[in-house]
């Protein structure tokens, strides 16, 4: 027999009517006329098939015939007395989700008559989950379980009208006349009043598509589950899945494979768990493969699996996703062009201001859909402000992200690019507004949505560090991003990694950037092997490396960059720098001559802010030679030229040296003064390091005057900050320092 739409289709054709006509004759919309022949409403109303038929000229058997078409099937009553319980059984490996189960079973412990929302991604286990806490509540609903799987992802949906009527006549009762959404849904609820009833209801679009299948209250309740967030039903405990923990994926693994494969190749089931992204539809697929292929070592299935592009189908998760992904591009078709765009950074995290870059939109249109898409569980949100695809969405993602021109992906990994340098020049600007390297910039990496202070835009760095190496090293292998903008990043990000003391980060930008711009740029690559050199330093002197070769190679290879290109500003700068990096050795003579030579030229030049941190440095290196006397003149005319330049950090320095000049002639009491000062100035700066240090050396001042509480106190602080910033030699020292005060 011909369905309703097949029979309307044929009888439109036959009358000589397109769809358009039949909908303006029949005082229906196209779309509903559409709807109907597709299948998509497959029951009308009875005054929409009188219009048809009227339309159509139908008269006698053949009127009949249309309107017998288009009546609902009724389903045979229930004996007297049968108490339904419908729930399929569980799955058989279902493991693990006991903090969710718990939760669960905890909601309907107050009162049977809930309702509970399941929601997660495709494959997060919501079916699973929704049947064994159904199986484990069963016992509690004495008048039956009801089971409906919604299909709110397919294309065809069932009508809920449809369904309702299937619940009316399995709980004994009889469809209301006239039959509505309204009517029916109405009986459903009063049936259910008087029973204590189960409902399991899987896969439902959106909260209007179940709503009117849920319990108005009494002792029936309900488990929802949805691949999309349903806060439109404000009577249902929200329940969110995540991905799996290790543990529970390898045994949600072991479940299907036995444990003693999983206990043979503990390695190769951790890569398996972890490539499967501990997605238990995935660790279920690969682990039923596994199961019916007993001479397959697991680690074969992990190599299949590590090939990114046949991971998708050998997890067997495709599917899944592209009824996902359909059904965001039938609802939301901005959302779903701007999905593939997301996934093209190598990170596994986005922050708004990022992901608007990537979509070219303003912050507040991108915040609005990554949240529509966090709804539709194609995100997760581990933060506010932060979003996060799941690495096999990514996959997904990223093959739709391949339609996209070369050009179109280099555009938007440059977007972001070009944000980051903004943000290091802004750090440049706020802490070293002075800086030479500010005439390279020229004022191109300026944005007007950056942050206004220093701890605003260190803490925006600070957010995305984790990211930036990745992202420049990303931006350096694609083509059509401009190599400028890559050394923009490293060239700005000098004072942020100096502060933070990141010196290893700092390194792999800058060396990535150099390879860009070398025989390019002279000038950016001169500066980049001067930012390198120090950075290297930094890790001899914090124990992290072994000697000062690369260190001096770059600083040397610098200067002769700055002599050829003749800019006495830079080569007093990249002088200074030799004194610093030469003292932090054992050749005192070498560090002095480039310091003196440095001064020279700054105070020939009139080059104040440079002469700060020029004195500072000579101070430190006459100190060692035994001269406290010179280390303390240079240190406090550098405080005088930093006060009167309103340079915080030379300010910093000077009274740090000054504190350690007095600290060790045994004037503690000024000494513990000078520090505190010092520690406070670069605090203001965002030198946690040097704060860091600072205070480590204030602590000693308070151990040598004897005052081992404060001692302790100002210790503890200064080691917490260290292990942090300072590296594991500079960590001990001060640790050693604090089991000194606590002893005594």
């Amino acid at each position: 027999m011909d369905s309703f739409g097949a029979r309307l289709r044929r009888l439109r054709r036959a009358a000589g009517l397109t769809q358009e006509a039949l909908a303006e004759k029949s005082g229906l919309s196209g779309q509903a006329v559409g709807a109907l022949e597709r299948g998509d409403r497959r029951f009308p109303h009875r005054a929409t098939l009188d219009r048809l038929a009227d339309a159509l000229g139908l008269a006698g058997d053949d009127r009949d015939a249309f309107t017998t078409a288009a009546a609902r099937p009724t389903s045979p009553k229930p004996e007297p007395g049968a108490v339904p319980r419908e729930l399929p059984g569980e799955i058989a490996a279902f493991t693990g989700r006991e903090a969710e189960i718990e939760r669960v079973l905890a909601c309907f412990e107050e009162r049977p008559g809930v309702v509970v929302a399941v929601a997660g991604m495709a494959g997060i286990g919501k079916t699973a989950l929704a049947l064994h806490a159904g199986h484990r509540l069963a016992g509690r609903f004495p008048d039956g379980s009801l089971h409906l799987d919604l299909r709110g992802h397919a294309a065809d949906p069932p009508d809920p009208l449809d369904l309702l009527d299937r619940l009316i006549r399995e709980l004994g009762g009889e469809p209301p006349t006239p039959l509505s959404l309204e009517t029916a849904s109405a009986r459903f609820r009063s049936l259910l009043a008087a029973k204590r009833v189960l409902l399991v209801l899987d896969n439902a679009r959106d909260a209007a598509h179940v709503a009117p299948l849920l319990p108005g209250g009494g002792g029936s309740g309900a488990i929802v589950t949805s691949r999309t967030a349903l806060p439109d039903l404000p009577q249902a405990h929200q329940v969110l899945l995540d991905v799996l923990p290790e543990a529970d994926a390898l045994r949600l693994l072991a479940a299907e494979i036995g444990a003693e494969r999983v206990a043979a190749e503990p390695t190769a089931a951790r890569s398996v768990a972890r490539l499967c992204g501990y997605l238990p539809l995935a660790l279920h697929l690969a682990g039923a493969r596994l199961a019916t292929r007993p001479n397959w070592p697991v680690a074969h299935l992990a190599h299949r699996l590590d090939d990114e592009r046949r991971r998708l189908d050998e997890t067997g998760v495709r599917t899944s996703f592209e009824l996902a992904f359909g059904r965001l591009a039938a609802g939301d078709p901005a959302a779903a062009r701007a999905y593939p765009l997301l996934s093209l950074l190598d990170v596994s995290e986005l922050s708004v201001a990022v992901a608007g870059r990537l979509l070219d939109a303003p912050e507040r249109e991108t915040e609005e859909l990554l949240e529509r898409l966090t709804d539709e569980h194609l995100l997760t949100t581990p933060a506010p402000g932060w979003y996060r695809l799941h690495d096999l969405l990514r996959l997904y993602a990223r093959e739709h992200a391949e339609r996209l021109t070369a050009a179109e992906r280099a555009a938007a990994i440059t977007r972001v690019v070009e944000l980051c340098a903004a943000m290091a020049w802004r750090s440049m600007a706020l802490v070293s507004a002075a800086s030479h390297r500010h005439e390279w910039a020229a004022g191109r990496w300026a944005d007007g949505e950056v942050p206004a202070t220093v701890d605003e835009v260190f803490g925006w760095l600070d957010a995305h560090q984790p990211h930036l190496v990745t992202l420049v090293r990303q931006a350096a292998a694609t083509p059509g991003v401009p190599p400028e903008a890559i050394a923009a990043v490293g060239l700005g990000l000098f004072e942020y990694h100096r502060a933070r003391a990141r010196w290893r980060d700092a390194i792999r930008v800058d060396e990535l950037a150099l390879d860009l711009v070398d025989g390019v740029d002279r000038v950016a690559a001169a500066t980049l092997r001067n930012d390198l050199g120090v950075a290297e330093a930094e890790l001899v002197h914090g124990g992290e490396a072994p000697d000062f070769g690369r260190s001096h190679a770059h600083l040397r290879h610098s200067l002769a960059d700055w002599e050829s290109i003749g800019d006495p500003r830079q080569l007093a700068g990249i002088l200074n720098n030799l004194c610093f990096v030469f003292g932090l050795g054992e050749d005192l003579d070498a560090a002095i001559d480039f310091g003196e030579r440095g001064l020279a030229l700054n105070r020939s030049l009139g080059l104040r802010h440079v002469e700060t941190l020029n004195l500072v440095n000579l101070g430190v290196l006459y100190g060692r030679q035994g001269d406290r006397e010179r280390e303390l003149k240079y240190a406090t005319e550098a405080v005088a030229v930093a006060e009167d330049t309103g340079d915080v950090r030379g300010m910093a320095y000077g009274w740090m040296r000054i504190g350690l000049v007095h600290r060790d002639t045994g004037q503690h009491a000024d000494a513990a003064e000078e520090l505190r000062r010092s520690a406070g100035l670069w605090r203001d700066a965002g030198v946690r390091l040097y704060e860091a240090m600072t205070l480590a050396e204030l602590g000693r001042a308070h151990l040598g005057a004897g005052d081992h509480e404060r001692a302790r106190e100002v210790l503890t602080e200064a080691l917490a900050m260290m292990r942090e910033y300072g590296g594991e030699e500079r960590a001990a020292a001060v640790r050693a320092d604090l089991e000194l005060a606590e002893r005594r």
